[in-house]
């Protein structure tokens, strides 16, 4: 599996089934594999846009997520967020995969009220385990999706799409409880710093980008805060800034449709124009272009 930029495609998909529907709800598993079949190793691949979604039915998969070492066994699931890498080193294991769109996701969880539940921020990840039972029940849930991938495209599938995905997340949120969640939590002091930066930087982002600001609401200094960010990300303190700032532009461009300037005051740009320019520095793309593709009216297929 590789994410070039916001694409995904099937070029290193080995001899799993793939499929993606307009790049935007991808599935992928090896669920007719015989035994543990091997997963080859894959480079790090940095995801800007999706939430990462996959289970463990058999053997184990390992991971590199962020340059925290994970080892998925049996009946486990995890879920990872944007603005995090991912590594695959060889495993041998029976899997399913999801990736969905962040903005969807949003959506998604809204519509089956779920969001209170959660707090789904990028840079983050989470691992679970499972009663054997209650993945069966997911899997029963992931095999609808890839019956409805299958079929050939028609007006409304992105509708039925959606809908299964829907269905699947409020699923798996009846069955969370009682869930055994694996801990990475470590007494490091660096790793204690590394999470309060996330949380100053979920407060403040629509006001504050400056590396300063943070290193100084920390008591470290910004070259100090920089290293504590690659060291757990791969980006310095100012891209993981950069990066955060436009995953929740991202959210806020889709919710509020074609209103790019009230989102540039929202977010404390001195002008329309620079916010155009800092959007398309780190994206590739301006608001502008972004919204014709995002944005809540096309997604919900209003008029």
């Amino acid at each position: 599996m590789i994410l070039k930029g916001d694409l995904i495609t099937k070029s290193d998909a080995q001899s799993a089934y793939f499929s993606s529907y307009k790049g935007k709800y991808t599935i992928m598993d090896n669920l007719d594999e015989s035994g543990d079949p091997v997963i080859h190793a894959r480079k790090e691949i940095y995801n800007s846009e999706y939430v990462y979604i996959t289970i463990v039915l058999r053997g184990t998969l390992r991971l590199i997520v962020s340059g925290t070492r994970i080892e998925m066994k049996a009946n486990e699931y995890l879920a990872v967020m944007p603005c995090m890498s991912v590594t695959v080193e060889e495993s041998r294991c029976i899997f399913f995969t999801f990736l969905t769109s962040s903005y969807l996701m949003a959506d998604i969880y809204k519509r089956t009220n779920v969001l209170n539940k959660l707090h789904y921020h990028a840079f983050k990840f989470r691992h679970v385990r499972f009663a054997p039972e209650k993945i069966a029940i997911l899997l029963e849930c992931y095999k609808r999706i890839k019956r409805e991938h299958q079929q050939p495209d028609y007006p409304r599938k992105e509708v039925v799409l959606r809908a299964y995905q829907a269905a699947y997340a409020a699923k798996f949120f009846s069955l969370i409880e009682g869930t055994e969640r694996v801990n990475y939590v470590t007494n490091s002091r660096q790793y204690t710093f590394f999470n309060e930066f996330l949380n100053l930087l979920n407060q403040h982002h629509k006001t504050e980008r400056a590396v300063q600001f943070y290193s100084k609401k920390l008591g470290i200094s910004p070259k100090y805060l920089s290293t504590i960010v690659f060291k757990y990300t791969g980006m310095t303190a100012s891209q993981a800034i950069d990066q955060y700032v436009v995953y929740a532009i991202k959210q806020t461009l889709y919710n509020n449709e074609y209103n790019i300037k009230k989102v540039s005051t929202e977010y404390n740009f001195q002008s329309q124009s620079f916010f155009g320019r800092y959007f398309k520095r780190i994206t590739g793309f301006s608001p502008n272009a972004y919204l014709k593709q995002n944005n809540i009216k096309s997604i919900n297929f209003e008029q």
